[in-house]
C-alpha cells in the first residue's frame, strides 16, 4: 500500500493537476476495495470451492506416465507414451538348449515397437492398454506381406485407493519385477518381455509395502494342465522378503519317475548404499516336489562396490559371488538343483546369456564409469563353476544346456563383457554391448567347446 501512495504522490506532483484532498479520498477508496477483496478470498478458501478445483485437477493431470494428458468427452484423462526398439544381434557358436554343441552363428536384426494408452476412467479407477509389435527386419520376404501379429503387452484394470485404504488392486495382464529380479523379472531385454495374467493386491504405506498376486502361467483344456504362480513379496527401505508358490500340472519324467511340480521358495534381500560403499544381500531356499523328484535347493548371491566420488567419471568398482546348488546324484530321486522361476538373467550372469541361476558359482568382478552425464561404460569379468559336476548346465532361459557326470570338471568358463550406453536425452538411448565366453573344463570333456561372441548394437526412442 505504501508503494501505491508513493506513486500517487509522485504523479500529483509531476503533473499539478491534482489536489491533495482528491488523492486522500482516491487512497481511501482503493484501501476499501483492497480490504473487500481480501474478505472475498478468506471467503472462498473456507469452501469447498478449493477442494473441488484441486480434485479436478489432480484427476485429470497426468501422474506419472510419459507422453501428454487429453481430456477425451465425458473427463476420461489419457496418458499416451510407447517406444521403438531396434537391435542388431550378431551371435558367433553361442550354447542354447536348442544348441548344446555351440554349432550355430546368426545375424538379425530385430524391432519392438510398442502403444500404451493409461486411462482414468473415475477417480480411483483406470484402466492400461498397452500394444506391442515384434519382428524381424525382413521377415516377412516383401514389405507387401504380412505376417506379424500385434499382441496386447498390457491390459489390466487397476482399483486406487480401495476402501479408503493405501491399497491398488490390479486385474488382467499385467508386468511385475521384484528386488534384483534374480526371481521375478520383467525380461525387457528379450524383446516380448515378459507379462503375467492374474490378480495382484499391492497395500503400500508410508513406511513398508507387501505385494499379494496370483498369475496364470499356462492354460491348456485336454489335458488340464495348467501352471500358476503364486506369492507374497514385501519389504520396507533396505529389506524384502518372498514367499514364492509355482505350481506346474504337466507331468514329466523326474529321476525315479513322472509326475508334476509343486514347490516354495522362501527368501529374504537386504540392499543399502553408506557413503561410497553399497553391499547386497540375497538368499533364497526352495523346498517340494519337481517332477516327482523331492526338491531340496538353495541360492544366494551377495557382492558390494565402491564408487570413487571424487575422481573423474566417478568410477565403481565391485565384487559379486552367486550360488546356486546343483545335483550330485541325478538319478537317487532328489532333485537339489535350484529352480530359477521367472528371472531377467541378462542383468547378471554374463551377456551371452549362457548361464542361468542354477549349479552354478559365479564369481564377478565389475568396474563401472561415467566419463559424461551422457555416457556409461561399464566391464564385467566373470569365472563360472558348476556347483556340482555331475549336475547340468543351466542355460539363462532356465533349460539344461548340458548333463554332467562325475570327474568331467567343475570349470565352466570365463566370461568378458563391455557395455557403452549413450543417453543423448532421456528420451533416446544407445546401446554397444560385447560378450565373449571362453569354455572351461566341464564344456570341453562334455563335447564340443568353441569359443562364443555375442554382439548387441541397440537405439531406442520413448515417448
Amino acid at each position: 500500500m505504501k508503494q501505491i501512495t508513493c506513486c500517487l504522490l509522485g504523479i500529483v506532483c509531476a503533473t499539478g493537476l491534482a489536489r491533495a484532498d482528491d488523492v486522500a479520498s482516491s487512497l481511501e477508496r482503493l484501501e476499501k476495495r483492497n480490504a473487500a477483496l481480501e474478505r472475498r478470498v478468506r471467503q472462498l478458501e473456507t469452501t469447498t470451492l478449493a477442494e473441488d478445483i484441486e480434485g479436478y485437477l489432480g484427476q485429470n493431470a497426468a501422474k506419472g506416465a510419459e507422453g501428454s494428458t487429453d481430456l477425451l468427452p465425458g473427463g476420461l484423462a489419457v496418458r499416451l507414451s510407447g517406444e521403438i526398439r531396434i537391435r542388431e544381434e550378431i551371435l558367433d557358436r553361442v550354447y542354447s538348449p536348442g544348441d548344446p554343441a555351440g554349432a550355430r552363428s546368426v545375424e538379425f536384426t530385430r524391432m519392438r515397437t510398442r502403444l500404451r494408452f493409461d486411462i482414468d476412467v473415475l477417480e480411483n479407477l483406470g484402466v492400461v492398454i498397452e500394444f506391442q509389435d515384434i519382428r524381424l527386419w525382413g521377415d516377412e520376404g516383401s514389405t507387401i506381406g504380412d505376417s506379424e501379429g500385434v499382441d496386447l503387452k498390457r491390459a489390466m484394470m487397476i482399483f486406487k485407493n480401495v476402501g479408503g485404504a493405501p491399497l491398488t488392486i490390479e486385474a488382467g495382464r499385467f508386468v511385475m519385477a521384484y528386488g534384483d529380479q534374480r526371481l521375478i523379472g520383467h525380461l525387457e531385454w528379450f524383446d516380448q518381455g515378459r507379462t503375467y495374467d492374474g490378480l495382484r493386491a499391492m497395500y503400500h504405506p508410508e513406511d513398508w509395502w507387501i505385494d499379494a498376486f496370483v498369475v496364470r502361467v499356462r492354460e491348456t483344456v485336454t489335458p488340464d494342465d495348467d501352471q500358476w504362480f503364486a506369492g507374497l513379496y514385501g519389504g520396507r527401505d533396505w529389506f524384502e522378503a518372498y514367499v514364492l508358490l509355482f505350481s506346474d500340472d504337466m507331468a514329466r519324467a523326474g529321476e525315479l519317475s513322472t509326475d508334476d511340480t509343486r514347490f516354495a521358495t522362501l527368501g529374504f534381500r537386504i540392499h543399502d548404499k553408506r557413503g561410497t560403499w553399497d553391499y547386497t544381500l540375497e538368499v533364497a531356499f526352495q523346498s517340494g516336489d519337481v517332477n516327482g523328484d523331492d526338491l531340496s535347493a538353495f541360492a544366494f548371491a551377495a557382492g558390494g562396490g565402491f564408487t570413487f566420488e571424487d575422481a573423474a567419471g566417478k568410477p565403481r568398482v565391485g565384487l559379486l559371488v552367486a550360488y546356486a546348488s546343483g545335483d550330485d546324484s541325478p538319478a537317487n530321486g532328489d532333485q537339489e538343483t535350484f529352480q530359477t522361476l521367472y528371472p531377467t538373467n541378462h542383468l547378471h550372469y554374463g551377456r551371452a546369456d549362457v548361464i542361468g541361476w542354477g549349479n552354478i558359482l559365479d564369481i564377478a568382478a565389475t568396474v563401472k564409469a561415467s566419463p559424461s552425464v551422457r555416457v556409461t561404460l561399464l566391464l564385467e569379468l566373470h569365472h563360472f563353476r558348476v556347483a556340482e559336476e555331475a549336475g547340468p548346465w543351466i542355460h539363462a532361459g532356465g533349460g539344461v544346456i548340458r548333463t554332467g557326470a562325475p570327474g568331467v570338471g567343475e570349470e565352466l568358463g570365463n566370461e568378458i563383457d563391455f557395455s557403452v550406453i549413450i543417453k543423448p536425452n532421456k528420451k533416446l538411448s544407445f546401446l554397444i554391448q560385447y560378450a565373449l565366453f571362453l569354455p572351461g573344463d566341464f564344456v570341453d570333456n562334455t563335447g564340443d567347446d568353441p569359443t562364443t561372441h555375442a554382439i548387441y548394437l541397440q537405439g531406442r526412442v520413448k515417448f
